[in-house]
């Protein structure tokens, strides 16, 4: 037996991953556990339970891999502060604590974490570790690579190949050139959050018109013909100051950044619509150039940019490559897998299944009594088959369902196993789910989840998508049959459904065809604003409480907060 455990940690989205006998067998964020939004601790409970669902204990494992280089990031921390000196001298201060108590010291977090483990503990290179996760968990023996974020240890934006056990960078863009900072720039001076609010803009972008694109790429972005780029840094100032734009960039959009929580004024929509364009403009012509270089036609894409499912819509569409396959959690918790993948692969050289789901988290359990002692709820125990037309029915009455079941999914998506579900012929329903029960703002918008088989009939959408990484157009004589999960912009972020893979959820949106003739369901992350996923039975019936979702199902067991809703 040879077990491998991958690990990421103290920047966002912290996790765990561990592959046993080449099958990648459990991965989780540490947020689902700790309950604390994108929790960057180093994730002492996802590890517990990848180890628990195994049946192994630390000293079992034959090797542990770290997700990046501590010391050579760590380098670049310096060497940039240095060049900038005395300037940026207190965001400098601020970042050394956890440098010195942590970050240097992995070594104590793993001694402390993993009691017994002694043998190697390995540190591939940040974005080998998303190349790795990319590919090795992609159903391809030969591939092209794409992976893109923030940054790394020096590398933001890299391109390679991986054939069977190995994966070769050939080339990369450094910091502080980075499409994933120049993004999340646009993100924070529109007042949402770095590192988790960027899927608002991308969903913020549809209302608005690129009207500053140009400016972005005459005075910011010097944008070469093969797709690689530099900033000028004039209009930065996360190197010193720890915001993220400075004066200049005021100064060339006309204001200052928007408040968080204020009003979304049109400018936001149109900076929204700019840097979107052009983060596509970027991607696209990238991808060319790789294909043009590699002559592959399949291309497997990691890092937080490939959570950009606009982009990787036009990625299929507009480039020669006759497949894309991105990695279900994309950014920082799947380099977790990354890790462990790049130590099984390319270092044992062992061979890998393919990722085909990513249910690989814990299942519900049971409800702890103090969750389930509430005197206003109705409960009703439904078995297995009957539970799904239950449901089915529930739903097209209307009723907005909170969905548990099976193992959690491994990424920043529901994708049916922790998942709020509703009707997507009512157009009400989009407002209805965002105020009424995610709390959150009135323009995101929502996934349809479809039966495979009929994807193509409601979506021009040229390969599966089971993991909500393309977005694609809703055909024009079906918007108005599901106008809950088409944007204003006429697409939608598709989720297909499989029937092998994802047998009873299929089974749902099965029976919900039958009563109502669309295959389709309103699919949304079981959560409420600012809070993670749900994890657990008592995670799911505190979200339940908390908001406006009228039935609870956690696996065969149904709750409603109104005598009525059971008839």
């Amino acid at each position: 037996m040879t077990a491998v455990l991958g690990i990421s940690a103290f920047y966002h989205d912290s996790a765990a991953a561990l592959i046993v006998d080449g099958r990648i067998v459990a991965a989780a964020q540490e947020e689902r556990f700790s309950r604390i939004k994108y929790d960057a601790a180093f994730p002492v409970q996802a590890i517990e339970f990848c180890l628990s669902k195994s049946g192994l204990s630390a000293k079992d494992l034959d090797l542990v891999a770290y997700y990046e280089k501590p010391f050579l990031k760590f380098e670049r921390i310096l060497e940039t502060h240095l060049a900038l000196a005395p300037r940026g001298l207190f965001a400098f201060l601020r970042a050394m604590p956890i440098w010195v108590k942590q970050k240097l010291l992995l070594r104590r977090e793993f001694k402390q974490a993993l009691s017994g483990y002694r043998k190697q503990i390995v540190f591939p290179e940040h974005h080998q570790s998303h190349a790795a996760s990319a590919f090795f968990a992609s159903p391809y023996s030969e591939a092209a690579i794409l992976t893109a974020d923030g940054v790394g240890e020096w590398a933001t934006t890299t391109w390679g190949v991986g054939r069977r056990h190995q994966i070769e960078i050939a080339q990369e863009i450094r910091f502080p050139h980075s499409l994933g900072l120049l993004y999340s720039m646009v993100t924070a001076f529109c007042g949402f959050r770095v590192n988790g609010g960027e899927g608002k803009l991308m969903g913020l972008a549809p209302y608005g018109e690129p009207r500053y694109a140009d400016l972005l790429r005459e005075q910011i972005v010097d944008i070469k013909t093969d797709g690689s780029f530099r900033l000028d840094l004039s209009f930065f100032d996360f190197l010193s100051n720890g915001r993220m734009w400075s004066k200049k960039f005021e100064l060339l959009i006309g204001g200052v950044a928007r408040v968080p929580e204020s009003e979304i004024t049109q400018r936001e929509k149109d900076l929204a619509a700019s840097i979107q364009q052009l983060t596509e403009e970027v991607l696209l012509s990238i991808a060319v150039h790789i294909h043009e270089r590699t002559g592959l036609q399949q291309l497997c894409l990691a890092g937080g940019v490939a959570l950009n499912c606009v982009a990787n819509g036009r990625l299929l569409r507009e480039t020669p490559f006759d497949e894309i396959w991105v990695q279900p959690a994309a950014g920082d918790a799947g380099g977790a897998l990354g890790a462990a993948l790049f130590a099984t692969c390319q270092m044992l050289e062992q061979d890998v299944e393919s990722m085909d789901v990513p249910f690989l988290g814990p299942k519900p359990g049971n409800l702890s009594s103090a969750a389930s002692a509430h005197s206003n709820l109705q409960s009703k125990h439904i078995d297995d088959e009957s539970i799904v037309s239950f449901i089915a029915q529930q739903l097209a009455a209307g009723k907005i369902v909170g969905w548990v079941n099976g193992p959690m999914e491994f990424g920043p998506r529901a994708l049916g196993n922790r998942s709020i579900l509703a009707d997507p012929r009512n157009v009400a329903m989009k407002d209805q789910v965002n105020r009424r029960v995610k709390f959150r703002e009135a323009f995101r918008p929502f996934a349809p989840a479809v039966m495979e088989e009929h994807a193509k009939e409601y979506f021009e959408l040229e390969s599966c998508s089971r993991w909500m990484t393309i977005a694609a157009p809703v055909k024009p004589d079906k918007q108005h049959e599901i106008p809950a999960v088409t944007h204003i912009d006429g697409t939608a972020r598709v989720q297909t459904v499989d029937k092998h893979t994802h047998a009873k959820f299929h089974r749902l949106l099965a029976e919900f065809r039958e009563l109502t003739g669309v295959p389709v369901l309103l699919n949304t992350s079981f959560n409420l604003r600012g809070e993670p996923i749900v994890c657990n039975a008592d995670d799911a019936m505190n979200c339940f409480l908390k908001s406006e979702v009228d039935v609870l199902v956690v696996e065969d067991q149904v709750w409603w907060k109104e005598p009525a809703d059971r008839e």
